[in-house]
């Protein structure tokens, strides 16, 4: 009998350090990932965009909080505001410009400014963070924010693939993104063009909140998780069950 206790001990204790090693090495993925460039690796044909009468450059702000970023994250955050304290408000969630600044400058925070192609003037920025949701590691896109004129035009979507191929590159399982439900252009954009599914965290389906005004969108980009997976309304989701 204490032998069998013993074991039991010992196999709890290896379970539990099992569980801490791997833990241990989701995080330094994420500290990797954060700590070197985006664009490591990338080709050229990523750095640039020309199509439909628009061309632009990409630009990362090595530090949000520096002095040397403040016209950028100025831009940033007018441009925020503009584009998205009425769906805040609409949305029931207010809007408090001292916050909103604040989370463009966080240490976990990286802004991908895009400019013209000669890097003269800003027409949009994306806020994104390499973070663990849950047990995975996801690159998080927070804010993705574009001028009127650069809508439409096929940017966003090759925005967002340029991020996935980043986060792929850097070891993320995930790429995931918060849209308001009212937002029926972002909600189309996401689900219909870049094939995201509502994440298995999302209010509308952990039946937490059924009256929530937003949705966690989600997409894998780990080929081996969603082979030969079944995905419908009332699975538990890609995210929890495979990672």
């Amino acid at each position: 009998t204490m032998t069998k206790e013993n074991n039991e001990k010992k196999s709890k204790k290896l379970a539990r350090q099992g569980k801490l090693r791997v833990e241990k090495e989701r995080q330094e993925l994420v500290r990797a990932a954060a700590s070197g460039s985006p664009f490591d690796g990338l080709t050229s044909a990523f750095l640039n965009f020309k199509r439909n009468g628009i061309e632009t450059a990409f630009e990362m702000i090595a530090d949000p909080a520096s002095a040397d970023a403040k016209e950028d994250v100025d831009f940033c955050f007018k441009l925020l505001k503009d584009n998205m304290m009425q769906r805040h408000i609409d949305a029931g969630f207010g809007w408090n410009d001292a916050l909103q600044r604040r989370m463009l400058i966080e240490d976990d925070a990286k802004l991908l400014m895009v400019k013209t192609s000669d890097l003269s003037e800003q027409v949009g920025f994306v806020h994104f963070r390499f973070t663990l949701e849950g047990d995975c590691a996801v690159l998080y896109v927070y804010e993705m924010q574009l001028k009127s004129a650069y809508r439409a035009k096929g940017l966003g979507k090759f925005i967002m693939q340029m991020l996935e191929l980043i986060a792929i590159r850097k070891g993320m399982k995930f790429i995931m993104v918060t849209v308001f439900k009212e937002n029926e252009g972002a909600m189309r954009f996401y689900l219909e063009k870049l094939k995201y599914m509502v994440d298995e965290i999302s209010p509308s389906r952990c039946a937490v909140d059924d009256e929530s005004t937003y949705e966690i969108l989600s997409k894998c980009l780990d080929r081996e998780l969603i082979k030969d997976k079944a995905v419908c309304k009332d699975d538990i989701g890609l995210r929890l069950r495979n990672y």
